[in-house]
């Protein structure tokens, strides 16, 4: 037999496996406490959570776009044989995809990604943490419908200082031509915050019983408690031994961008008003202006 067949079908098998298990998404515009917050669940010996899969605003669009073009071809193939008249002679069913065939090999392109993060480990739920899929969580869970959100919201104004300085140390000269002042990048970036946050919240009005709140800044002062809520919504185990690891491992990723409060050292009024344009309102909403 074939050798590269016995493998395919080892492949299918073990990603059987990974589908099988239980799946969580950490999102949110929120550069520390998405990461702190992935590192500390990883360590649950039930759990492993890994990042970026970047699923939903990379490897899906661009399968979807692969088959969409080759569903095209198809068709346009299916036409030039019937005008030509031998359409006749191609019997059988269409060989282009339906959404649910896609949707499939979208599943399995991800499991493939999973089942390298997960390897031997003898774990129940499978994590993975990119912030952008706040954007877009109903074509993740159209891939993974049991899928648990977990949503990190932080102060957008810490984030917006956080960001900038990051942006600044990796490519200040092209960073500098597109934001020449600290004002106009922080009025931009509270307007994809906002539109993040938004999309997540109206998300979680409708998936309530599998979304979940975690506020960054409660992760500085009430870890504990948080993890073993979220060990409970993704309903592994929440022994005090175990949180204590989760949360030990959560400190050891410290960021110095991480202050809760930092804006204020960052902020003039014309950075003030600018953000408060795109975000007053969600700020009140979060009380984060309280």
């Amino acid at each position: 037999m074939n050798t590269s067949i016995i493998d395919y079908r080892r492949i299918l098998l073990r990603l059987s496996k990974v589908l099988e298990k239980k799946h969580f998404f950490i999102v949110g515009l929120t550069r520390p406490g998405t990461v702190w917050l992935q590192h500390a669940i990883n360590a649950h010996p039930e759990a492993c959570c890994k990042g970026e899969g970047h699923f939903t605003n990379a490897l899906f669009p661009l399968l979807g776009t692969a088959y969409g073009n080759y569903n095209k071809h198809m068709l346009t193939d299916k036409a030039r044989l019937e005008a030509a008249g031998i359409g006749a002679a191609n019997p059988g069913p269409s060989s282009a995809y339906s959404n649910n065939e896609v949707r499939f090999l979208m599943a399995t392109a991800a499991a493939l990604t999973m089942d390298k993060w997960v390897g031997d480990e003898d774990i129940s739920c499978i994590g993975e943490k990119t912030p952008e899929h706040a954007l877009n969580l109903e074509s993740l869970v159209e891939i993974f419908p049991d899928a648990k959100i977990v949503h990190v919201i932080r102060d957008g104004r810490d984030e917006v200082a956080s960001v900038y300085g990051y942006n600044q140390r990796v490519n200040p000269e092209g960073f500098a031509s597109k934001f020449p002042d600290f004002a106009s990048f922080a009025e931009s970036f509270a307007g994809n915050w906002t539109r993040a946050v938004g999309a997540a919240r109206y998300f979680g009005r409708s998936h309530g019983d599998n979304y979940m709140e975690i506020r960054s800044e409660d992760l500085h002062t009430e870890a504990s408690s948080d993890i073993e809520r979220l060990c409970r919504f993704l309903e592994i185990e929440d022994d005090p031994e175990v949180i204590s690891l989760c949360v030990e491992a959560g400190r050891k990723i410290a960021f110095d961008d991480g202050v809760i409060g930092q804006w204020q050292e960052h902020f003039d009024d014309e950075t003030a008003a600018a953000f408060n344009r795109q975000a007053g309102e969600l700020l009140k909403l979060l009380d984060y202006n309280s």
